[in-house]
């Protein structure tokens, strides 16, 4: 029975995702006051805390998070950020999929990943103001305090 036990656990393990089916990404660096709210709900946010399609990511005055979306993009949020993940979807046998992100209020540095790098066009970012289409590999995105003009 205990040979069993491991075996599964073994086999578990190997073939468990990395992240769940319904997680973008998840939380590998943290600092200060950071929030998630879902569903509703305001949650703290811990290392490796799964980020959803939905979730909105909110920062303090001395709030930092950086994310790591399932292809590979890397997303760092600053100070006062309040970032939304509007539709995160990816084929990790093709490689392709979709990605929408609105910055509403804040800074938000962006290292693309396989995305971009397979399907540029299906990349956006958007802000109160503008909308963002990736042509590039790394780029800042500042929307301000958030408030419209």
């Amino acid at each position: 029975m205990a040979l069993r036990t491991l075996l599964f656990a073994v086999l578990f393990g190997i073939t468990a995702p990395a992240l769940a089916a319904d997680a973008a990404g998840v939380v590998k660096r943290l600092q200060g006051t950071v929030t998630l709210e879902r569903d509703g709900k305001t949650l703290p946010v811990a290392l490796r805390t799964e980020v959803q399609v939905g979730d909105r990511i909110v920062t303090g005055v001395d709030g930092l998070v950086g994310i790591t979306l399932a292809d590979d993009t890397l997303l760092t949020a600053g100070q006062n950020s309040q970032l939304l993940i509007n539709d995160f979807k990816f084929n990790t046998t093709t490689n392709e999929g979709s990605l929408l992100a609105m910055l509403v209020r804040g800074t938000l540095h962006v290292v693309t990943g396989l995305i971009a790098k397979n399907s540029p066009l299906q990349v956006e970012f958007r802000t109160p103001t503008l909308v963002l289409g990736v042509r590039g590999t790394e780029f800042i995105v500042d929307a301000g305090d958030g408030a419209t003009p």
